[in-house]
């Protein structure tokens, strides 16, 4: 489980092998065996004792900003993996390694917005089948492009950003907005943007457990202080986990405008904190549902550490299949 510091008088805690959450008058306690990550969402307070607990016990320690995107964290003094893996790495960059690895996660991202339309199709008035069928297609044509990165980017990012278009065309029908824009200021942007933050931080936690490089990647290329590796790896995993969480969260008509704040300084919409909570709780619900992947019950947020770790495998191996995640409702 998470621990999720949500409230400006938080105080985080120990008391032996437990972490003790205090808030206001109100006291809890957990067992050490039972937290896998903190989770930072508000200025909280955390004692010397309670961050070394986590370290001691491999749990890392999370800052989120007010948009959902973490903005620092406190993890271990030692890394999953090899050196090796990140020599592979480097490496693969310039070899037909890393080229099919960008293309598999591209792949990944495509075909799960396809199968999530259907999926969406079967319960509602609109049919996006069509739709799903034609970025299906697109996705197919990406195992006829060849060559290295370098000569395969544009095509990837081109066959990538028709289908993203036609996907959320579709999402505009079930959702109250005019189309996906990172800097827009509406409400279904700022959820979607608090999500990919919260899934960004899980992404980036398997990268490291993988041993890979968070800030060396294949698809997106490599500038000061980007999470290339971190960016690669996560899109397959957006749909299927936060967009269905924000539609989800629309659909039971969870979401209104008291969930919304206005910064003081920016003047831009934010969520406060009743609206952090909400999304938080979605998409780690989504994170750890259980789901049938491969033959085995399993949850999203271990198929995300295992595509990390099959990352690392491909790298060190050519010769093995790197399978990219796809999920068929």
């Amino acid at each position: 489980m998470q621990i999720i510091l949500n409230e400006f008088t938080s105080f985080l805690g120990k008391k032996g092998e437990r972490f003790i959450i205090k808030t206001g008058d109100k006291k809890q306690e957990i067992a050490i065996k039972d937290v896998d990550q903190v989770l930072v969402a508000a200025a909280s307070s955390i004692s010397v004792g309670a961050i070394k607990l986590a370290l001691k016990n491999e749990i890392d320690i999370v800052f989120l900003n007010g948009y959902g995107k973490p903005i620092g964290r406190v993890f271990p003094c030692k890394l999953g993996g090899t050196t090796l893996t990140r020599k592979k790495q480097i490496e693969a960059y310039y070899s037909e390694v890393g080229a099919e690895i960008a293309k598999q996660m591209i792949k990944s991202k495509i075909l799960n917005q396809a199968y999530f339309l259907k999926a969406l199709s079967k319960s509602r008035t609109f049919n996006f089948s069509d739709v799903a069928d034609k970025n299906i297609v697109l996705a197919k044509n990406i195992d006829k492009l060849d060559g290295l990165l370098d000569d395969v980017r544009n095509e990837l990012f081109g066959l990538e950003g028709l289908a993203a278009s036609n996907y959320f065309d579709c999402l505009k029908m079930l959702l109250p907005f005019e189309r996906r824009d990172p800097e827009a200021n509406d409400e279904v942007n700022i959820l979607l943007n608090y999500g990919y933050g919260i899934l960004y931080n899980e992404t980036e936690k398997a990268c490291i457990l993988a041993g890979l490089d968070p800030y060396f990647g294949f698809l997106h290329t490599d500038r000061y202080n980007k999470p290339s590796m971190v960016l690669d790896l996560i899109e397959g995993f957006r749909p299927v986990i936060v967009d269905r969480a924000i539609i989800t969260l629309f659909t039971r008509k969870q979401i209104s405008e008291k969930l919304f704040e206005i910064h003081l300084e920016t003047k831009q919409k934010q969520l406060e904190k009743r609206g952090r909570e909400k999304i938080i709780s979605a998409v780690m619900e989504r994170l750890h549902t259980k789901i049938n992947y491969n033959g085995k019950k399993t949850t999203f947020q271990d198929v995300i550490l295992s595509q990390a770790r099959a990352v690392s495998g491909y790298l060190l191996d050519k010769n093995k299949e790197f399978k990219p995640f796809v999920y068929k409702w």
